[in-house]
């Protein structure tokens, strides 16, 4: 049941299923439209999937539990052969990753979209921040260390680093000329947000500490787009501790004197049987390696949990 053929085939309608077009897909995995339609339509052939195209997805309606024993099947395969989906959060879309993790474009960076997308097998890993998994964690991002740490019933988690968020505005901002600030000061002036439900538990802890945040619209962050928003000198906005030196050389952003006491922990989450695999333990040090020698292991700011 489980040949080359059908894996390629799943594989297709793994990827349409993510990114809902033949169009991209065949883009993406260098096919045709037709090629990838004609192996979608024989895996629901095959397997009477009776996939539903009638809200322009793609699916499937019967034997979901033959779809999900396939793709049990198939990415086991994946970890075996060390060729991993990955998906990033917003924290770390330029993180170049080893050659072993194939990222995946994806219009949503809600991690809430993520951690189903892991827990349903379309995605192997993703790489980000805890700090929306707090209700599944029962201890705080502060004292979490490097041990596996469960996310529900069917995913864990390998924190690796931790970081603390801080406010900042361009130098010739009114707050600059300011030394004490309080959440009323903040008020006054409008700081960028991620689109909204990206990061609701981020949000309110932002709003919660007096900043009136503004979403940027669209569903995905580019770096440079939102943090070019905040050098107008009336806008402000939250970023990574790693992030200073560099904001500050290309756009004279710099920390605002106002903590906000916001920490992340950023780690890699899988299901537990991808996480649990002896045959990921290469590409999670390799990952890790490449980590380390980014802009973000390697900042000073940033703290490696034991």
């Amino acid at each position: 049941m489980f040949n080359e053929s059908v894996l390629a085939d799943l594989d297709v309608l793994d990827h349409l299923q993510l990114f809902g077009s033949t169009l991209r897909v065949s883009q993406l995995m260098g096919l045709s439209q037709s090629s990838c339609s004609r192996r979608f339509r024989a895996l629901n052939e095959l397997f009477d999937l009776s996939i539903d195209r009638s809200d322009g997805g793609f699916e499937p309606r019967q034997n979901i539990d033959v779809l999900t024993e396939m793709r049990e099947v198939a990415q086991k395969v994946r970890v075996r052969r060390s060729v991993l989906r990955c998906s990033l959060s917003w924290q770390v879309q330029d993180l170049a990753l080893p050659s072993e993790f194939r990222v995946l474009d994806l219009e949503s960076m809600a991690t809430s979209k993520a951690l189903s997308l892991l827990e349903g097998r379309l995605v192997d890993v993703w790489v980000g921040g805890l700090h929306e998994c707090q209700p599944l964690i029962s201890a705080s991002l502060e004292v979490l260390q490097s041990n596996r740490l469960a996310l529900g019933q069917s995913l864990l988690a390998l924190p690796m680093l931790r970081w603390e968020y801080v406010l900042v505005s361009h130098r010739t901002h009114p707050l600059q000329r300011l030394t004490s600030i309080t959440a009323d000061d903040l008020a006054k002036y409008q700081s960028h947000i991620l689109p909204m439900g990206v990061c609701p538990i981020f949000t309110r802890s932002l709003r919660e500490r007096g900043l009136e945040s503004h979403p940027i619209s669209g569903s995905n962050y580019s770096p440079g787009d939102w943090e070019a928003f905040t050098s107008d000198c009336h806008t402000m906005m939250v970023v990574p501790l790693y992030r200073l030196s560099e904001l500050e050389k290309q756009l004279g952003l710099v920390p605002v004197s106002y903590s906000l006491g916001i920490y992340e922990v950023m780690a890699v989450v899988g299901h537990r049987d991808v996480i649990a695999d002896a045959c990921f333990v290469k590409a999670f040090h390799s990952l890790r390696d490449a980590l380390r020698q980014s802009p973000i292991g390697s900042c000073s700011h940033t703290s490696w949990l034991r």
